[in-house]
């Protein structure tokens, strides 16, 4: 027979059982006691952070190992295409040197030069062979005034590119040259007058050795002295022999033809900016060149 339970002590112990169940509760919910999910060291910060204030408990599951990888990955074009691509895009800055030209120089018309770049046909089709348009369709374009704004940054990559004619081609030489003339700073100019008279020079340097080479092969000079290295080699030790390939190979390099595209650049800009004393190109218009 179960023993009586008065109804008061009935009560008791059913209001000590509901607050040690809230008690419970409370301690599952309290965000100090993470110890052993924060000693992990798995969670993010903000996961942490999260926990700490007691915000989005739910959510803050430990992550996953595995990265969550898309299944497609992005398909690459060829290169062919990618080049294509990369003919139809203007670059900012030759945009920059075009518009400079269209409000200082010209701004009807663009230099025909132009006209065989994609890019530039596409985005100023109506900049070439104006110049039979009536005078009402001038003056109707007249009314929008476009205003060139300078760039310092853009400036400074035209001054960096100067000499490299794969960023700046020689379809923009006339552009080009239109704007260093109207550069001030001195230290500019005088830095950029160096380089032009180093390529200027460099030419002309190769086109000596170039002589000089096919003279010594006229007069027969070149066998003679192939025969002596011959000779010599058979005497010569390993280390002599790998000196002797150091300097052919050094002078194969010095043989190395400038890039007549940007020998012609530093010339011309010497002229424009009547740099005395002009330094005159040897055989520049030589086919054999």
């Amino acid at each position: 027979m179960s023993e009586h339970v008065p109804a008061w002590k009935r009560i008791t112990i059913k209001k000590n059982q509901q607050r040690d169940s809230t008690n419970a509760n409370e301690e599952e919910d309290d965000p100090l006691n993470i110890t052993t999910h924060l000693a992990t060291g798995s969670l993010t910060k903000k996961q942490k952070q999260k926990i700490i204030r007691g915000e989005d408990r739910e959510d803050t599951d430990l992550p996953s190992n595995k990265k969550t990888k898309s299944d497609k990955k992005k398909e690459k074009l060829p290169r062919e295409e990618r080049d294509a691509r990369k003919q139809n895009v203007l670059k900012d800055q030759l945009r920059y040197l075009i518009e400079f030209y269209l409000n200082k120089v010209n701004p009807k018309n663009l230099p025909d030069s132009l006209s065989s770049l994609t890019n530039v046909r596409n985005n100023y089709s109506e900049k070439f062979n104006n110049d039979d348009q009536d005078d009402d369709d001038n003056s109707s374009e007249s009314e929008v005034i476009d205003i060139w704004k300078f760039s310092k940054q853009k400036q400074n990559w035209l001054i960096k590119h100067f000499f490299n004619a794969e960023e700046i081609p020689v379809e923009y030489d006339e552009l080009l040259l239109s704007y260093f003339k109207e550069l001030k700073s001195p230290a500019i100019k005088d830095r950029v007058t160096a380089v032009c008279k180093a390529n200027v020079s460099q030419w002309n340097e190769y086109i000596d050795q170039q002589d000089e080479k096919m003279r010594r092969i006229v007069e027969g000079e070149e066998e003679q002295e192939v025969t002596k290295e011959d000779d010599a080699k058979e005497h010569d030790t390993k280390e002599d022999d790998m000196k002797e390939k150091e300097e052919k190979k050094k002078e194969e390099d010095e043989l190395t033809p400038p890039d007549k595209r940007v020998v012609k650049r530093s010339q011309e800009l010497l002229k424009l900016w009547q740099v005395e004393p002009l330094i005159e190109l040897k055989r520049f218009n030589d086919d054999a060149f």
